[in-house]
């Protein structure tokens, strides 16, 4: 009996040794799964954060490689109204940056055929001519700018300007021009006679950049403007 009871006893040992032997592997084995998959999802996400630093690490390089943006012209303006409250040092200045453009650059090589020299009397010739000088600029004047922008001005811009001056200026001019009475007249040359075989040529002609009266008109335009604001400390 004894015997017996200590066969018994000796298998229920071997049994628990083998079912504890058998659990630990178990365990084991769901650790090292557990830890197979913690580490597949690490690698993932790892993974993905690499996808994520190389795109951020392009678009940042792409970004340096980008031109920095055109800073602003540096004129008086885009198209300033000349009705618009302008101080006397801001239409001096806009004055002398819209003259220089027309007699240097659009009058002698653009638009001769539709010019007259009373112009820059006509507030609305003046505000074209502006626009159009600042688009020229904007086309001619600045760099890394696509050659679109100067085809632009040339076959739509300066046509539609010369058009205005066109309009604006065709009752002024010479009585022969069939206007009865110009509106601003251009003086006729005095035919040389026997006792005058040389009279002085006129003041002006049809043909020139500005009546002599546009200094005066000029100075008059500006002094009628505000005083420039007063710097504070």
């Amino acid at each position: 009996m004894a015997d017996d009871m200590k066969v018994s006893v000796g298998d229920m040992l071997l049994t628990l040794t083998g079912n504890v032997s058998d659990a630990r592997k178990r365990l084991s084995d769901l650790e090292n799964q557990k830890l197979k998959e913690l580490l597949e999802g690490l690698a993932h996400k790892v993974g993905e954060h690499k996808e994520q630093l190389a795109a951020i690490t392009e678009a940042f390089a792409a970004l340096q490689a980008e031109p920095e943006p055109e800073p602003e012209p540096d004129w008086p303006g885009v198209s300033p109204n000349w009705t618009d409250d302008i101080d006397q040092d801001q239409a001096r200045e806009l004055w002398d940056w819209l003259t220089k453009w027309c007699h240097n650059i659009l009058w002698p090589i653009y638009a001769q055929d539709v010019w007259k020299p009373c112009w820059y009397r006509h507030t609305r010739v003046r505000i074209v001519l502006t626009a159009l000088r600042g688009a020229h600029q904007w086309s001619y004047e600045t760099t890394k700018v696509p050659p679109t922008r100067a085809m632009e001005w040339e076959f739509r811009w300066l046509r539609e300007a010369k058009q205005l001056l066109k309009e604006e200026l065709k009752d002024c001019g010479l009585p022969r021009d069939d206007l009865k009475k110009p509106k601003h007249p251009v003086p006729v040359p005095v035919q040389s006679t026997p006792e005058n075989p040389n009279p002085a040529p006129p003041a002006f002609t049809i043909e020139d950049f500005t009546d002599p009266g546009f200094f005066e008109y000029m100075e008059r335009n500006i002094a009628k403007r505000r005083e420039p604001d007063k710097e504070t400390d």
